[in-house]
């Protein structure tokens, strides 16, 4: 077996390890966000649309990015401050250490003050992350619509002109994904075979 060392790491493969990781954070937290929905997402996806996903959806939901910032800036701090010095400070008490084998401890700390071990926990803990809240935002969906009247955002042109008012609830480079007003099932539409145009609807002032 190869062992690559982490000091010998270059740009290439940093490069390499972000598009796995985007392509992999991609494809699990859009495959249970659409699974909720009984959706079998992996049928309709390709690694480009896993690829750009998690950017896609963060770059055009501004609240969610600024939530994901400020929750993944705690974790940060928390890792990285705030946990050290309660650790500290209570590795000296008694109690603590008939609790906890202090010396198993401070050797994981230590690993954790290294910069090479501390990203890839960040970047678990994103993923670990930005899956809850695409899972959150899922169920929370499917409550709304089960429980609300649907109402369409969307007006789909069909190339034989005929012209359907949709909710979106996704999309990507070959599919759309909606619910018909009335239905239970959400259906995912060609957009190259099928459509000829997707227009947004202005929302009714109450």
């Amino acid at each position: 077996m190869i062992k690559i060392e982490k000091d010998k790491l270059g740009l290439q493969d940093y490069f390499y390890i972000g598009y796995l990781y985007l392509i992999i954070l991609g494809i699990v937290s859009d495959a249970i966000f659409y699974g909720i929905f009984g959706v079998t997402y992996l049928n309709y996806t390709t690694i480009l649309d896993a690829l750009i996903s998690p950017i896609s959806l963060l770059a055009n939901n501004w609240v969610l990015s600024l939530v994901l910032i400020f929750m993944f800036g705690l974790l940060y701090l928390y890792l990285t401050r705030w946990m050290p010095k309660l650790y500290k400070y209570f590795r000296v008490k008694k109690w603590y250490q008939k609790i906890y084998n202090i010396e198993k401890w401070d050797k994981r700390y230590a690993k954790m003050g290294d910069k090479n071990n501390l990203l890839p926990a960040l970047m678990f803990l994103f993923f670990l992350l930005f899956v809850s809240m695409r899972t959150g935002m899922g169920i929370g969906m499917k409550h709304k619509y089960q429980s609300k009247e649907i109402i369409p955002n969307y007006t789909l042109v069909f190339k034989d002109n005929q012209q359907l008012d949709v909710r979106k609830i996704g999309q990507n480079s070959a599919y759309f994904f909606y619910f018909i007003p009335g239905e239970a099932e959400i259906t995912a539409t060609p957009i190259s075979d099928n459509l000829k145009q997707i227009k947004r609807l202005k929302k009714k002032k109450k």
